[in-house]
C-alpha cells in the first residue's frame, strides 16, 4: 500500500512514522525546503498535483488549516482516498462541496480526532449508550497547557497558531473538546462563547475561550480551552440523574461518583498506553477500511464538518456577542 503525506510539520512526521511502522511505502510532499529530518525510506515529492494523480492508494492531509480544503479537495476530485487533519479547515469555504465530493466518488474518508479511540473514552460512550448516568443533564470539558512548551525548540510566536488567517487560536488548535461533546452526546444546537486574547504570549490570536453549548436534546455544556495553562491538564466531567463521571487524561482514570457511595474509579488505560497509540490505533483503522471499505469511520467526515461549524460560531458568537446556531452557518 502506498500512502502521500501532504506536510511535513511535527504531526507530518508523526503520521509518516506510524505508517512506516505499520509497513506502508509514504511519500511526503513539504511546503518547507529542509526534509532532512525525514526517515531515509520516504520518497519525497515535489508536484503535488502530478501525485494525486498518480498510483497512491490515500493522501494524508497534514498541512496547516487553511490549506487543508484546497488539498483535499484536490485529492477527492482525482478519487483518492484521504486521512485529514483536525481541524477540517479555517471556514466552511468549500467543506460542502467536499462532502458532496466525497460521497459522490465513493470515497474512505477518516478525520484526525484521535481521541476516539482513547480507550477511557471509548468506555464512557458505551457507558453512556447503556444509559449508565441516566438522563445527561449537563457536561464540562477542559483543556489547556502554556503555548511555548508545545514544541519545544520552535518559535510559538512564528507557529501557525499565532496567525488568524492560517487557523490558529485556541478554538482550532483545541477543537477536540467541541468534537468530544457532541460525539458523546450529539449535535450542538445553540453556542455562545467568551474569548480572550493574552498579551505574554504576542500572538494575535484568542489564548483562552469559554464556550456555551446546548445540544439537541436539550443537555448543556461548558467547554474551556486555553494556551494559558502552566501544566498540561485535560479533563471531563458528566452530569446525569444517576451519577457523574470524571475523566482525568493526565491520569488515565475514569471515576463514578453516585448518590451515597464513594467515588470509585472504573476504568483505567490499559498498561503500557501512551499518546502515540492513539494516532497508531486511528491510523490502522483508516488502512483496514481502504481494503474493507464497509468498516465504519472512527471520525467521519460529515462530523468533522458539524464540529468546524461549533468553532465557527463560537467565534461569531464571541465577536457579536450573541447566540449562534451552527447550522446557520
Amino acid at each position: 500500500m502506498k500512502l502521500l503525506v501532504v506536510g511535513t510539520g511535527s504531526i507530518g512526521k508523526r503520521h509518516i512514522k506510524n505508517l512506516l511502522d505499520l509497513g506502508v511505502e509514504v511519500l511526503s510532499f513539504s511546503y518547507q525546503s529542509n526534509t532532512q529530518e525525514l526517515d531515509s525510506r520516504v520518497t519525497r515529492v515535489s508536484q503535488l498535483d502530478v501525485f494525486l494523480e498518480s498510483d497512491i492508494d490515500a493522501v494524508v492531509i497534514a498541512n496547516r488549516t487553511d490549506q487543508h480544503i484546497d488539498v483535499a479537495l484536490q485529492a477527492a476530485r482525482a478519487g483518492k482516498h484521504m486521512f485529514i487533519e483536525k481541524p477540517l479547515a479555517a471556514s466552511m469555504a468549500g467543506v460542502n462541496e467536499l462532502v458532496a465530493t466525497v460521497q459522490q466518488n465513493g470515497l474512505v474518508v477518516e478525520a484526525g480526532f484521535m481521541l476516539h479511540s482513547h480507550p477511557n473514552l471509548l468506555w464512557i460512550r458505551e457507558q453512556l449508550a447503556q444509559g449508565l448516568l441516566g438522563e445527561i443533564w449537563h457536561i464540562r470539558a477542559a483543556v489547556g497547557q502554556w503555548l511555548p512548551d508545545w514544541r519545544p525548540g520552535t518559535d510559538h510566536r512564528q507557529g501557525y497558531g499565532a496567525f488568524k488567517a492560517l487557523g490558529g487560536g485556541v478554538t482550532f488548535d483545541l477543537i477536540h473538546e467541541l468534537d468530544l461533546v457532541q460525539w458523546l452526546l450529539g449535535p450542538v444546537a445553540d453556542v455562545t462563547a467568551m474569548m480572550r486574547q493574552a498579551a505574554a504570549l504576542e500572538i494575535e490570536t484568542e489564548a483562552v475561550a469559554q464556550i456555551g453549548l446546548q445540544l439537541a436534546s436539550g443537555a448543556l455544556a461548558q467547554v474551556h480551552l486555553d494556551y494559558l495553562r502552566p501544566g498540561y491538564g485535560r479533563e471531563m466531567e458528566i452530569v446525569g440523574r444517576q451519577g457523574v463521571l470524571r475523566w482525568d487524561y493526565v491520569q488515565g482514570a475514569v471515576t463514578l461518583d453516585e448518590a451515597g457511595q464513594v467515588p470509585r474509579v472504573v476504568h483505567r488505560v490499559p498498561v503500557g498506553f501512551e499518546r502515540n497509540h492513539l494516532f497508531l490505533d486511528h491510523m490502522r483503522h483508516f488502512l483496514q477500511r481502504l481494503r474493507s471499505p464497509t468498516l465504519p469511520a472512527i471520525s467521519p467526515l460529515e462530523e468533522s464538518a458539524a464540529v468546524l461549524r461549533v468553532a465557527l460560531a463560537a467565534h461569531r458568537s464571541a465577536q457579536q456577542r450573541k447566540h449562534v446556531c451552527p447550522l446557520d452557518l
